[in-house]
């Protein structure tokens, strides 16, 4: 007889996680599912979809014959993530509550509490793994390497990725073929666990409008901002009435584009530059902070690749010593390097790690 295989799969309700689960029974696993409920309408206010997502997961779990429990972490995301996304935004930087997600909840409190029911946990994620080192996915269009370039070496030791060989087309044809019952379900989208919501009417309910002026390079003042928090570098500026209409006709080309440069904390200034003025636009040295490696510390200076965002295409960069951060010079300027967000170590598929980005101006 066969030893039994044990493993606890994070159903979400998407037809991804529900396919991981599916592939692994096909290969003799013995699958237990757990939905994660991280989000409620009655703690933060506002539509959250956890409801019509676990009702998708009973069903898949109910589809495959599976036992299926539901763990509460809605205090520990509040408390490891939505305060820290919160805070981030006070400060005037755009966070990546996903990456803090999955290294405060998924691949933390979910994965020691699954490792008391089996060895190993499996997900939806597309990523691969080999021995605690992180590659990214066969999909490049999917790949989700860069969300997870904050988990350690043992968590991913201890993590399937079923899906990291498969592209999405695969993996629809699979759930639709295996006859689970979300199948067409489309993907989601927006903050982990929260779901999609306008970003400025969301975060307006948790932090308050601190108004200040819009400036172009020179200094020139063009209009009012809402409150820095509400905008983020690199963002086509859709202001409307908040410029002054005649005062930017004569200083920038008409119908020229403009996009946010620079968030200026210090005085609440929100600086513009016309798409024509990329030197206003563009940065090719920033500091960052915050370094996580997900095997080892790289010796400095190191050169490879980073992505400065999800879905950018990998930029050649050389990492520096910077006293307690580190100095990423990208061999081509690149455009809207945002404070807050990550960058994201690479050298070929396999992603070294990241860290915080936090300055521009350096």
């Amino acid at each position: 007889m066969k030893p039994q295989k044990n493993i606890v799969v994070g159903l979400s309700g998407g037809v991804d996680s529900a396919v991981a689960a599916w592939l692994l029974q096909q290969q003799d696993w013995q699958v237990r599912g757990v939905f994660m409920k991280n989000w409620s309408e009655n703690d933060f206010g506002g539509p959250c979809p956890w409801a019509e997502d676990l009702d998708s997961a009973m069903g898949v779990a109910e589809h495959l014959k599976i036992p299926l429990e539901t763990w509460n972490f809605e205090t520990e995301y509040r408390d490891r993530v939505f305060k820290v996304m919160l805070h981030e935004y006070q400060q005037g930087r755009t966070p990546n509550p996903d990456i803090l997600c999955n290294r405060e909840i998924k691949f933390s409190l979910f994965l020691e509490r699954a490792l008391k029911l089996a060895p190993l946990i499996a997900t939806g994620h597309y990523a691969r793994t080999k021995d605690g080192k992180l590659f990214k996915a066969l999909d490049n269009d999917k790949d989700q390497s860069y969300f997870l370039s904050a988990v350690s070496s043992r968590a991913l030791r201890q993590t399937l990725f079923p899906l990291g060989d498969l592209k999405k087309g695969q993996v629809r044809r699979i759930a639709k073929d295996a006859k689970l019952p979300n199948w067409d379900r489309p993907d989601s989208t927006g903050i982990c666990f929260i779901g999609e919501k306008k970003m400025v009417e969301f975060l307006s309910k948790y932090i308050n409008w601190n108004p200040g002026p819009i400036v172009l390079p020179n200094g020139q003042k063009i209009g009012r901002h809402h409150g820095l928090q509400f905008y983020t570098i690199g963002q086509r500026h859709g202001f409307g009435g908040d410029l002054d209409q005649k005062k930017l006709a004569t200083l920038v080309k008409s119908g020229q584009p403009l996009y946010v440069s620079t968030k200026r904390v210090i005085d609440n200034t929100l600086i513009v530059a016309p798409a024509d003025q990329p030197a206003d636009l563009e940065t090719k040295d920033f500091l960052v902070s915050e370094p996580h490696w997900i095997t080892m510390a790289v010796s400095l200076p190191w050169t490879g690749t980073a992505k400065l965002r999800y879905r950018q295409s990998d930029v050649p960069v050389t990492l520096w010593s910077a006293g307690d951060k580190l100095r990423v010079s990208c061999q081509s300027p690149q455009r809207a390097v945002t404070p807050g967000q990550y960058a994201v170590f690479y050298q070929g598929d396999e992603c070294f790690g990241s860290a915080v980005i936090d300055r521009v101006d350096a």
